[in-house]
């Protein structure tokens, strides 16, 4: 099995909740990344909600601004009754020193759940987490609603600082099911931690990882616009 993008053909009855995670840590106002790394990234969001809006107005959205710690910017809510307020959702947010994807992939997670996950044999989820879990990642605990797709999309310009092993929670995040995808943006690769954003993200079914790292506002946008779209199993 794998997994198409696009916004034709969806399913119904499924719906994605999507936490986007962005680092607001001082390097985010660089201008490598023209007119600057923070403004893309700011851009690209507004396109990924303009886009979930018009195609899947009954998704829910949640966004997360991290730094040293990381901080609920907007709750999860259906994207089609808050376009605006997530829209604004990054407006006068400037963060502190530090990376910790630890507390930001934490934080998702609660966004996602709001308790701790629950084991379920849903057969839909149990697809997806074939599909999405490494190899050697733990069984799946299984989410109890098997009409929702869980997504991460979370951007950095830097280096996890931070306290404890986010790969570890990431690995727990998709072996519930949820699905992740790691960007990287600034001057070049080598001002991010490659290797670890790719621990970070889900496989896909080729075994390439859900990691690219951007170095262009126009690459960026293109990148969220097709993240907008719901993944579908094929």
């Amino acid at each position: 099995m794998k997994y198409l993008e696009f916004a034709n053909h969806v399913q119904a009855n499924k719906t994605e909740h999507t936490v986007v995670v962005s680092d607001l840590s001082p390097s985010m106002a660089e201008e490598d990344l023209k007119p600057s790394r923070k403004v893309a990234a700011i851009k690209a969001f507004h396109e990924l909600v303009k886009i979930k809006d018009k195609y899947h107005p009954q998704d829910k959205m949640a966004v997360i601004g991290f730094y040293d710690i990381a901080e609920v910017l907007h709750n999860l809510v259906t994207i089609g009754d808050n376009f605006n307020s997530l829209q604004m959702a990054f407006s006068g947010k400037d963060g502190g020193y530090g990376t910790d994807f630890n507390a930001a992939l934490e934080l998702a997670e609660s966004c996602l759940f709001n308790q701790p996950v629950k084991a379920n044999n849903g057969f839909f989820l149990q697809m997806l987490t074939g599909i999405f879990i490494e190899p050697d990642s733990p069984k799946a605990n299984i989410p109890d609603d098997a009409n929702v797709i869980r997504r991460i999309i979370m951007l950095t310009d830097g280096e996890h600082n931070g306290g404890g092993n986010p790969v570890d929670v990431a690995r727990n995040l998709k072996s519930a099911g949820v699905i992740i995808d790691c960007i990287g943006i600034g001057g070049s690769p080598e001002a991010v931690d490659e290797e670890l954003l790719k621990q970070i993200a889900s496989a896909n079914s080729d075994g390439s990882k859900r990691y690219c790292f951007i170095g262009d506002q126009q690459q960026l946008i293109q990148k969220y616009q097709s993240l907008a779209h719901h993944i579908q199993i094929v």
